[in-house]
């Protein structure tokens, strides 16, 4: 089945270099695998632009939105095709349908600035640094991460799991795949999934989840460790937030920070304490398997003592 993304990039035609960065970014997520649809890529004279970016905007699985000075101005007073882009992108909006599918981009600028109104609330993805950048490459993988989101289905894994221990006539948690020995690792954050906060007055209101996809699915004992790692880590800053922390399939959820919080405090704070779970949890796996080989032995060397001595034992 194919799974390849569409993705439109709406922005407002600026500068050259405004006009080669967005060259750029679509260039660079097309090498990553996804369809993207430019209008300085598809259109050509002749063609009619309304029912371009309509059907750009109805056929694609995500919306990037640019955010620039020109086309806030633009899209805040419908002028030309940046204008009429975000008429249809607010009527999805205000029809409650897609909404996590239009992404705000950063690239610079005062966010109240650059941002326009109807996608102001929405999280945006800071690509502000150049391509290339430690900041840059960390963010646009969070970007791509939410683009490319796939999820292991858990089902087939414990059917495939069974069947096998069956075959082999061990139990099921004996069976280790490969990918499950590997260590756990952040591969970014998950923005379609950070929920709004309540901002309601109340105390916590401000603060909402924030999700971080894994490279595999932990399991209980790994989720476990990891808790307890986060709520007491080696290293924390004053800003820790001990208790928030929470493993779901092949996620990481911090519930009751924000993404300010992550960016500033709790991302180094997040890798030290995977790094920190992945060795206890290893450390504890490798006592597991030596109590086990232990165990085993003892009872080999019981049955073989049983046997020697049953085969001295005559009863005629």
């Amino acid at each position: 089945m194919n799974m390849l993304k569409r993705i439109f990039i709406s922005y407002s035609w600026e500068s050259e270099e405004h006009k080669k960065l967005v060259n750029d970014l679509g260039e660079k997520l097309e090498n990553d695998g996804l369809e993207v649809t430019i209008d300085q890529w598809d259109v050509r004279p002749g063609d009619e632009l309304a029912l371009y970016m309509e059907r750009a905007i109805k056929e694609s699985d995500y919306v990037l939105i640019i955010c620039s000075e020109g086309y806030k101005t633009k899209a805040d007073n419908r002028i030309g095709g940046s204008g009429y882009e975000a008429k249809i992108i607010t009527s999805n909006i205000l029809a409650n349908q897609h909404i996590k599918k239009f992404i705000p981009i950063y690239v610079g600028g005062e966010w109240d600035k650059v941002a326009p109104e109807f996608i102001k609330g929405n999280m945006y993805v800071d690509l502000s640094q150049p391509i290339g950048s430690a900041s840059f490459e960390q963010n646009y993988t969070d970007l791509l991460t939410t683009l490319c989101n796939v999820t292991i289905r858990k089902k087939q894994n414990v059917d495939t799991r069974l069947q096998l221990a069956k075959r082999m006539g061990v139990k099921a948690e004996e069976i280790v795949f490969e990918e499950e020995s590997k260590d756990v690792k952040i591969e970014g954050i998950i923005t379609d999934e950070v929920t709004i906060p309540r901002n309601d007055g109340t105390p916590g209101s401000a603060l909402y989840s924030v999700p971080f996809k894994l490279n595999r699915i932990p399991d209980y004992t790994w989720s476990k460790i990891f808790v307890q790692c986060w709520n007491r880590p080696p290293r924390f800053t004053l800003m820790h937030r001990p208790g928030i922390a929470r493993v779901v399939s092949n996620k990481i959820v911090l519930d009751g920070t924000t993404i300010e919080e992550v960016k500033n405090y709790h991302r180094d704070t997040l890798i030290l304490a995977v790094k920190e779970a992945n060795k206890k949890y290893n450390e504890y796996m490798l006592m597991k398997e030596r109590e086990e080989t232990n165990r085993i032995q003892k009872e080999q060397q019981h049955y073989s003592n049983v046997i020697k001595h049953a085969n001295e034992i005559e009863f005629d």
